[in-house]
């Protein structure tokens, strides 16, 4: 019996790393390339004190400025179409959260996202890491694209922890599927 129910958990877990994948926690746009240099960020672009908070807490946490991005919510069906390549083959009850666009320096965030609650922020930190990956040409270095995504999902686990009790199941979860995203092989 409790090899049954160690298989159910591993099953859980695989099923939900891969919703994750799906839900915007992933990178993307790498096929898209570096962004340009812009001197103003685009109009549109959200101004609050919650992405202050959460720019803040990347920086510290990295050591590293975060670069200046455009944050705007986008319709799921953009989300989609953006990311996908990556969610080919996979249920279509599975959505995207976020997304980080390098071309255009925006990261887009769900429309029925509610900012006010920490696993909503927790996608913007995710996509706030691999904003300063690309700035500092990480993705050039990295042996996959897995070893991005591990970082920004441990990032991502840690801010959920630091937030409330709550959310200590979705931060293990996270830093679970940053192992098997690092590890390279998993995510090809």
């Amino acid at each position: 019996m409790g090899k049954l129910r160690r298989l159910r958990q591993q099953h859980d877990i695989l099923a939900l790393a891969g919703t994750l994948i799906a839900c915007g926690v992933v990178l993307a746009p790498l096929l898209l390339g570096h962004p340009p240099a812009r001197a103003q960020p685009p109009a549109g672009c959200i101004k609050s004190s919650w992405i202050d908070e959460v720019a803040h807490f990347v920086a510290v946490e990295t050591g590293s400025n975060v670069p200046e991005v455009c944050v705007r919510f986008a319709r799921q069906e953009k989300l989609d179409a953006l990311v996908s390549w990556a969610t080919a083959g996979r249920a279509h009850a599975e959505t995207v959260a976020a997304v980080y666009v390098p071309t255009t320096r925006e990261i887009l965030l769900a429309h029925d996202l509610d900012p006010a609650t920490p696993i909503a922020r927790s996608y913007l930190v995710h996509e706030l890491v691999h904003a300063q990956q690309f700035e500092q040409h990480a993705d050039e270095r990295a042996s996959c694209a897995g070893a991005l995504e591990g970082e920004a999902y441990n990032l991502q686990a840690l801010y959920l922890h630091t937030q409330t009790s709550q959310h200590r199941e979705d931060a293990f979860l996270l830093q679970v599927l940053g192992l098997f995203q690092s590890a390279c092989g998993y995510s090809n």
